[in-house]
């Protein structure tokens, strides 16, 4: 059963800790926030932090690749963008257009 403190023991803890740090460092710089095949069980784990960094950080942008959907939050406008793909396609099409 799903609580409050679903997949919030210590690793995630420890995680946050990572991301909260890079954030601090290299928030004022340019970062391309990536969100690979992430569903839509648990929003706030990753979506929902992500679209919010996007939005508080000025030369943050946000690139969604999901198989089920190609919508990107609208109220970010061009620092959005959303691809409708299957993820495991993509980045085979990807290492076959790098000569690997």
């Amino acid at each position: 059963m799903r609580d409050d403190t679903f997949l919030q023991g210590a690793t995630w803890r420890e995680s946050l800790g990572r991301y909260e740090r890079f954030v601090h460092e290299r928030g004022a710089g340019r970062v391309l926030l990536l969100e690979l095949g992430v569903g839509e069980m648990t929003p706030g784990i990753i979506t929902l932090p992500f679209w919010s960094m996007a939005a508080k950080l000025p030369d943050a942008h946000l690139l969604s690749v999901n198989i089920s959907g190609d919508s990107a939050p609208l109220q970010l406008g061009s620092k959005a963008e959303a691809i409708q793909a299957d993820l495991g396609a993509l980045l085979s099409a990807a290492r076959v257009g790098d000569g690997a």
